[in-house]
């Protein structure tokens, strides 16, 4: 089958991701659905400006740039990268937010679009490899500068290939 419309990662993410169930709060008590974007630093900051007070997070941002490969029915992409975030605060130790926020909301999100990936038809994770970076405190760089963003986040790194088919979704239960 050749498609006759060019595959989108955006839209096709987007799809999936709206089956995403809440994520449960560092209270347990409060639970967010999972916000996703994506663009380059510039579009980050712009999109966090222009969303400043509302319930963000968890966040997950799809990097730009990244190079995709089309073929008749499906879509290649060597280098996927997302990033899932929350707000912190500076205060935490390491273990703490160990325990706190990559135990509660980051973690399990990440096993979250695993099994979406997994279940939905239209994404391939080839081998199922996913490499994980895991960013506590994600405000200054490794040099020591502030980043460009002024929030303070905890947040994964999850890099991955992926090949999209033409498929159409089907609904993921978790």
């Amino acid at each position: 089958m050749i498609v006759k419309q060019a595959i989108s990662i955006e839209d096709t993410l987007e799809q999936l991701f709206s089956y995403l169930p809440r994520v449960k709060g560092l209270s347990g008590t409060e639970t967010y659905k999972p916000t996703f974007m994506y663009g380059d630093q510039q579009q980050l900051l712009d999109f966090l400006r222009q969303n400043s007070g509302k319930d963000l997070y968890p966040l997950i941002w799809l990097v730009y740039p990244f190079e995709e490969q089309h073929g008749k029915s499906s879509l290649t992409i060597d280098d996927l990268t997302l990033v899932l975030a929350v707000e912190t605060n500076t205060t935490m130790l390491n273990d703490e937010r160990l325990a706190e926020t990559f135990g509660k909301i980051l973690m399990p999100l990440f096993d979250n679009i695993k099994h979406t990936f997994k279940t939905s038809n239209v994404i391939d994770v080839p081998e199922d490899i996913f490499k994980v970076t895991k960013f506590p405190k994600y405000s200054e760089n490794s040099d020591g500068k502030e980043n460009k963003a002024t929030y303070v986040w905890d947040a994964i790194r999850i890099r991955s290939k992926i090949v999209v088919s033409s498929n159409c979704i089907k609904e993921i239960f978790f």
